[in-house]
């Protein structure tokens, strides 16, 4: 059983969650036993118990400057700092003719002060093509008041797929059947040093729903039905991706998703309710994400459905009281795809999007996947 702790969180605390994140993203650290592929073969538990404590810093070594820059920033930049667009916000074109346009680029980093953009839609870019696309955002986000660096996230799965010529792996369901952590672990490092290379810090991965509703269409994304063999292949990809130093050229932040629940829909349909006993939930579900937590993966993204009849993203109970109270989670809370805008078509918990965005920042959303307009961030700072 997990143990229960009921942590303060105000608009604040989020977006200290996101500063820290991009902080250690720019410290040094230690080396661990994930950055040394040679350490030879061991068995599960004893590959936990090495790459349970990550070996870099605390986020309290960058609290100082975390603290020292949150002092300096407007309402407008703090809300800025928690949206999070799409790549077509910022580019015109598809595949080798992709571009920045300019014009759209100042609104989302000049003006909106954009702290996160993720993706591209459906192709592979060449090094070439994202270093040119990576380099004009981080340009114009260097001509901001605070030069905060944009954070970009994609969805880096099984090997940079996004990135051409990069190295596939098979999918992680494929991985998981090898029983072989060290592989898991290696193959992540290669996926992250592919990524980074690209000038992207951020993967959308590892997928640690149990994978126990043999109807649902995206089964493959997960490391199986068993609980343990989830939790020593995540925490084997989570040190992988993330080394003991996120500033490495070779390494990236991971993303653990989809909290909760997100793979057992009664139905199999994707995105839709699912309906988890207490007791089955935390013997099945949360374990693989507690270890992950405790392994020193830096963000998480949230269910896209409900348990129990509460959507992931108002469940202030499983993402404050359990995620960060229980779980002792320091980094941030991203929405998965328009969430927020959900709660008023598809959930049907808030009369509109003003509404459903107060709902989900109270519950614990740090950061708003939102990602085609600037609602959230106009709905922020709307006057009552």
């Amino acid at each position: 059983m997990l143990l229960k702790e009921k942590p303060v969180n105000t608009p604040l605390r989020k977006l200290r969650h996101i500063v820290i994140v991009l902080a250690i993203c720019v410290s040094a650290a230690l080396p661990s036993v994930a950055d040394n592929p040679g350490a030879g073969i061991v068995d599960s538990q004893t590959f936990l118990q090495r790459n349970w404590a990550p070996a870099g810093p605390a986020a309290s070594a960058s609290a100082a400057s975390v603290e020292k820059l949150l002092a300096q920033m407007t309402l407008k930049e703090k809300v800025g700092q928690m949206t999070q667009l799409e790549i077509g916000m910022v580019t015109d074109g598809t595949g080798p003719n992709l571009r920045i346009n300019p014009d759209k680029l100042h609104k989302a980093v000049g003006e909106y002060g954009v702290g996160s953009i993720l993706n591209v839609n459906d192709q592979a870019l060449s090094l070439e093509k994202w270093h040119e696309i990576i380099r004009a955002i981080q340009e114009e986000a260097k001509k901001s008041r605070l030069k905060i660096p944009v954070l970009y996230g994609i969805d880096t799965i099984h090997g940079a797929n996004y990135i051409a010529e990069s190295t596939l792996f098979p999918q992680p369901l494929a991985m998981a059947a090898t029983w072989n952590p060290e592989l898991m672990l290696r193959g992540s490092q290669i996926a992250a040093a592919e990524t980074r290379k690209a000038g992207i810090p951020w993967s959308f991965s590892p997928v640690l729903d149990a994978g126990r509703q043999p109807l649902w269409s995206r089964l493959w994304e997960t490391f199986g039905e068993d609980t343990y063999l989830a939790i020593v292949m995540g925490v084997a990809t989570v040190r992988g991706y993330e080394g003991s130093d996120l500033s490495s050229p070779v390494n990236v932040s991971a993303s653990l998703k989809h909290y909760v629940g997100y793979s057992f829909p009664t139905t199999g349909g994707d995105r839709t309710p699912a309906l988890i006993p207490e007791n089955t939930l935390r013997e099945y579900f949360l374990p693989t994400f507690a270890a992950a937590v405790k392994a020193g993966a830096h963000t998480v993204m949230v269910n896209s459905g409900e348990v129990n009849g509460i959507p992931g993203h108002a469940n202030g109970h499983l993402l404050k009281d359990v995620l960060r109270g229980e779980m002792g989670l320091q980094g941030f809370v991203v929405s998965d795809w328009m969430d927020i805008k959900k709660l008023v078509g598809v959930h049907h918990i808030a009369a509109n999007e003003k509404e459903a965005t107060r709902i989900a920042v109270v519950a614990g959303i740090d950061m708003s996947m939102v990602p085609s307009d600037y609602s959230f961030s106009n709905l922020l700072l709307m006057k009552r």
